[in-house]
């Protein structure tokens, strides 16, 4: 897997890491151990001293600040100026200093990628004329022949990495259990051959009409320039960017290359209009926040139209018809259209091979890193995303003698932060935003365990599957029960869909008719008791109205007939709604939901978190409460701000921002109208659950937040937004005094798993 200087220490951090998640994944049990030599008696232990240490988190502040060079930050963990670096290090040079340092302590993970993503407009741009070699298939497929992925990670990242081909995680399961056998003759099949690359390209630049002369390609009388846009301050790059746009010179093309940190490249690759041919190439990188142990929604995220609120992933929905079998193999992988492993298999194949011959992006290399922190910080990382959500909300302290203990403050460092606008329903997609503060001051129904991404019941108490005879579902934890029937009816009275004109739910039997539907899957989730008692920031308590609020939103913005209404919803929902068969409401104290679908996963945890309804919102998660969405909602309707920034571009308006900027005046306006009118959003449906007392008071809260916090984004997480400041990037959270947790509620996470 990884190689080079660090081969044998990465190799042992690899293995011990997987045996937990690949026995988890097959249900294999490990052979027991040898049986120890008889001891000695041991000296009777002292007795533990029980130290009660309250609820809430244990930190008063959490101050993050901006370091783009991880050599700088390492200088400042190892100075006492700061507790964290946040962002996982590939320099083998750092690392032995880290590693070196007893001062210093460390978490490696394994989730970090990097990969050459293209413009598909063409063939040529519309606003400019200019040739687009990669809007061609076989060009951009052709690059897979042509980049030594091995130079990059032997040469430029020092050997803490593995080359990958396809976007499986070559440390989790669907890589290394499941489908090794696929990957293997992928990799030998695109294996480094520059002459065929050039071979492939020449062939098609031709049929586009260019001319090879001098060395040079020419289009239209001018020599084709490739705009290379390179990221700065992500290793390997800008090196291995440098090193691609090399690559694309020799062909015969001049490259332009634009050397950018990810703040100044996100507005040109993300949220560009691709028509514009602002960018050829951008090479940038992912992380996986939480271990996937079911990659399958992959390729509709990175090969499709249906899930990344971006225009550069717009334009493929068109492009996709000349690939029918990618198309439907990432829908019915993302939706479990399956019902066998061999079924499963199958898509999976089709989904890797046609992912290579469209490649609106190659895959380079997955990265190791270690993320470092001083020695008297305990914090829990993940193995794939490593330090962040919401492992480090949860668990994050100072130690006194090696035993937790309250703190004053908290100061931490990542690569960056504030790259795009913050708001609940579709705001900031960088991890740098959502990792570090998603969680802190929102909600979750059920928490990823960062050992091995099985989910814990945060404010869900219970859950019960009940599955379709025959699916390879297994269930681990007990909080969920899992049972299997031949077949599972809908309920004719379940919410199946949403009348965006009349703002009602439509029931099962009237989209499906008075013979109902049948589903794969029924998840019922139990919420905790005191579920209404739970504190928000500005004063309220979670209430029924909040988990409406989101569901009905997750519906009416891909209706035409919604006054916010967003086009770059449809695609998604609609495939989401073809999976979708129903949810009842059948208590609400204590709050319990009743969910049939027919996308599944294989374990029943999943299934139980993934349909709890948690009022969380958009393509990332962000949580938010009735009130507070309201406030953009109306902001939105009245077309003075969007919530998306693909809608933002549209009307030419600025993309909502709850926390600074130009954004908080006008949501103040739309608060001072919501006072006045006692405002309660989808009043047909939503008045069933919100009483205009509820409406009143939360106005009144939120009224009073805004005009102590100069701010709208209220939480209910352990941590309040207490300041930002957009110039000098940082973000200070404050400690919420109410929050009802015990602190070393989630400790457990910082325990390694055992094999059983």
């Amino acid at each position: 897997m990884f190689r080079g200087k660090w081969t044998k220490k990465l190799i042992l951090f690899l293995l011990v890491g997987l045996l937990v998640v690949g026995m988890a994944v097959v249900g294999c049990t490990p052979p027991p151990p040898d049986e120890p030599d008889e001891p000695d008696e041991p000296d009777e232990p002292d007795e533990p001293i029980e130290v009660d240490l309250g609820t809430g988190a244990l930190l008063d502040e959490v101050v993050f600040t901006v370091e783009a060079s991880a050599a700088a930050a390492v200088l400042k963990l190892k100075a006492g100026d700061i507790d964290m670096y946040a962002h996982p290090i590939s320099d083998p040079t750092l690392f032995e200093d880290i590693m070196n340092d007893t001062d210093l302590a460390y978490q490696f993970n394994y989730g970090s990628y990097r990969d050459l993503r293209f413009n598909t407009v063409g063939p040529t741009f519309p606003a400019t004329g200019e040739l687009n070699p990669f809007s061609v298939p076989a060009i951009r497929e052709a690059m897979n022949w042509l980049i030594d992925r091995d130079y990059i990670v032997d040469e430029i990242l020092g050997g803490l990495g593995a080359p990958k081909w396809t976007p499986l995680g070559t440390s989790f399961p669907d890589h290394l259990v499941r489908y090794p056998h696929i990957v293997e003759e992928i990799e030998d099949y695109y294996a480094h051959n520059p002459a065929k690359a050039k071979e492939v390209i020449e062939a098609e630049m031709e049929k586009l009409g260019a001319e090879l002369v001098d060395g040079k390609w020419n289009y239209d009388g001018k020599v084709v320039e490739i705009r290379a846009l390179i990221r700065a301050d992500l290793p390997p790059f800008p090196d291995a960017g440098n090193y691609l746009a090399d690559l694309v010179e020799e062909l015969g093309f001049n490259v332009e290359r634009s050397v950018r940190t990810g703040a100044d490249a996100g507005p040109i690759w993300f949220g560009g209009n691709p028509n514009e041919g602002l960018m050829h190439f951008y090479t940038g990188g992912w992380i996986s926040p939480t271990i996937p142990r079911d990659s399958g929604g992959s390729f509709d995220q990175f090969y499709t139209h249906r899930v990344m609120p971006s225009p550069l992933w717009g334009v493929l929905e068109e492009q996709l018809e000349d690939f029918p079998e990618l198309d439907e193999a990432s829908r019915k992988l993302r939706f479990k259209e399956f019902t066998t492993m061999d079924e499963r298999e199958e898509l999976f194949e089709t989904a890797l091979w046609e992912g290579l011959k469209f490649s609106n992006q190659v895959w380079l290399i997955d990265v190791a890193g270690a993320s470092p922190y001083r020695s008297d910080v305990a914090v829990a990382g993940d193995v794939a995303g490593g330090i962040g959500d919401p492992a480090w909300v949860f668990t994050a302290h100072k130690l006194v003698d090696g035993k937790p203990h309250p703190a004053d403050e908290m100061k931490i460092e990542v690569p960056n932060l504030l790259l795009d606008p913050w708001n609940p329903v579709e705001g900031s997609s960088w991890s740098y935003d959502m990792l570090f503060t998603r969680r802190a001051v929102g909600g979750i129904g059920a928490s990823p365990d960062p050992r091995d991404g099985l989910y814990w019941p945060n404010r869900v108490s219970k859950a019960a599957v009940t599955a379709q005879e025959g699916l390879p579902i297994d269930v681990s934890l007990d909080w969920v029960t899992l049972n299997f029937v031949p077949e599972i009816e809908v309920p004719l009275d379940a919410w199946a869909d949403w009348d965006a004109e009349k703002q009602e739910f439509i029931t099962v039997e009237e989209r499906f008719g008075a013979e109902g539907t049948t589903a794969l899957v029924k998840a019922v989730v139990e919420y905790q008791g005191d579920l209404y008692d739970v504190p928000l920031h500005d004063g309220s308590t979670l209430s029924m109205g909040d988990f409406v609020m989101a569901m009905i939103m997750g519906f009416d913005r891909a209706k035409e007939a919604s006054p916010i209404f967003d086009e770059a919803e449809v695609g998604g929902f609609s495939a989401w709604l073809d999976s979708f068969k129903g949810v009842k409401v059948v208590s609400q104290d204590p709050l319990v939901f009743e969910t049939y679908t027919n996308t599944w996963y294989m374990d029943a945890e999943i299934i139980a978190a993934e349909n709890s309804w948690y009022p969380t919102y958009g393509t990332y998660g962000w949580s938010g409460y009735w009130h507070m969405v309201g406030v953009g909602w109306l902001a939105e309707a009245d077309k003075a701000l969007t919530f998306s920034n693909s809608k933002s571009d549209l009307l030419e308006v600025d993309w909502m921002d709850y926390t600074k900027g130009p954004s908080l005046p006008i949501l103040k306006e739309r608060l001072d109208k919501a006072v006045a009118e006692n405002f309660i959003p989808y009043e047909p449906t939503l008045g069933q659950f919100v009483t205009e007392a509820e409406a009143a008071e939360r106005w009144s809260n939120l009224e009073s937040f805004y005009n102590s916090r100069g701010h709208f984004w209220v939480g209910s997480g352990p941590y309040i937004i207490k300041d930002i400041f957009p110039v000098e990037k940082i973000v200070v959270l404050e400690r919420f005094a109410d929050y009802p947790d015990a602190a070393d509620r989630w400790f457990f996470f910082l325990e390694p798993l055992e094999a059983e």
